[in-house]
C-alpha cells in the first residue's frame, strides 16, 4: 500500500471514531473592521487554568480563520439545545450576515459576537497559532467568561444533533 492509501484509510477511521463520540457544539466568532464572522465547531478544549486558556481548531480556508490570523479576538459560544438552527447556519451554506439572524447576539464593535442565551461564552485572545494540515490550532488566553447552568447543551453524534443525554442531566 502506498502512504496516501494508508493515510486515507486512517483518516476515514478517525472520522468514524470521532463521529461515534458525543461532542458539545460551539460557534466560534470574530469581528474585524465592523464585519462579524462565525463558524460551527466541535474541536475545542481547555489548555490550562494558569493562565486560563482554551484551544480551538479552525480550517484555514474558513473566512473566520482569516480574521483570527490577523489578530482578532475569538468568541467561543457553547450552544444550548435550542440552537440547532444556528449551528446549521454556521456549519455552512449561510452568508456571514445571515448567521447572525438567528440567536440573541451581543454585537459590539471591536469585540467578537457573543451569544447571550448560550450555555457559556468565552472571549479568547489568541496567543499562539500552530498550522497543521488543513487546520490551525489556535490557543488563546481567556479574557472574559460567562455561563448559565440552567441551559442544556447542544450535542452532536454520528452526523446529527442529540438532546436526550443533555436534558436528562438537568432533570
Amino acid at each position: 500500500m502506498t502512504k496516501n492509501i494508508v493515510q486515507n484509510e486512517i483518516a476515514t477511521g478517525l472520522r468514524d471514531a470521532l463521529r461515534s463520540l458525543v461532542r458539545p457544539v460551539a460557534v466560534i466568532t470574530a469581528e474585524h473592521n465592523g464585519q462579524n464572522f462565525a463558524m460551527a465547531a466541535t474541536a475545542f478544549c481547555e489548555v490550562s487554568m494558569d493562565p486560563p486558556s482554551m484551544l480551538v481548531c479552525v480550517n484555514r480556508s474558513n473566512a473566520t480563520f482569516s480574521v483570527i490570523a490577523e489578530g482578532a479576538d475569538i468568541g467561543l459560544n457553547f450552544l444550548a439545545d435550542s440552537h440547532e438552527e444556528l449551528s446549521k447556519r454556521c456549519g455552512g451554506g449561510a452568508t456571514q450576515n445571515a448567521k447572525f439572524d438567528v440567536g440573541d447576539w451581543l454585537l459590539e464593535e471591536g469585540k467578537p459576537p457573543r451569544l447571550v442565551d448560550s450555555c457559556a461564552t468565552m472571549v479568547l485572545c489568541p496567543t499562539q497559532i500552530v498550522d497543521h494540515g488543513t487546520h490551525a490550532v489556535v490557543i488563546g488566553e481567556i479574557t472574559d467568561v460567562s455561563s448559565s447552568s440552567n441551559r442544556a447543551p447542544l450535542s452532536f453524534h454520528n452526523g446529527g444533533y442529540i438532546f436526550p443525554l443533555a436534558k436528562s442531566a438537568f432533570n
